[in-house]
């Protein structure tokens, strides 16, 4: 039996392309480029837990910089950059650990 690799047809092992991950929610319906297979998606993420990843890597570090530094640009910037870390970690995640099936 092949071994199954995430975000790829479950019939003839195509990878499927990444714009579907910013498509994806449960239960969403997808067509394999190469088979024309319907797939559905399974083991998404949920919203829930994507807010919270989020908020925290927001919020807090721009929290703890305008507190130590009561600087606002320091403040957006930190929020900025944990914002971005969140989404690629989340997309990452989601792209490493969401299987298909037809």
């Amino acid at each position: 039996m092949p071994i199954k690799n995430s975000f790829s047809c479950d019939r003839c092992q195509a990878k499927i392309s990444i714009r579907e991950l910013f498509r994806l929610q449960r239960n969403t319906i997808t067509t394999c480029k190469s088979c024309h297979a319907t797939l559905h998606s399974n083991g998404t993420i949920s919203f829930n837990w994507a807010f919270f990843i989020g908020f925290c890597l927001t919020v807090i570090p721009a929290e703890i910089s305008f507190y130590m530094t009561n600087s606002l640009f320091i403040m957006i910037t930190a929020a900025m950059v944990g914002g971005i870390l969140a989404v690629i970690g989340i997309a990452y995640y989601t792209y490493n650990t969401t299987k298909f099936s037809s």
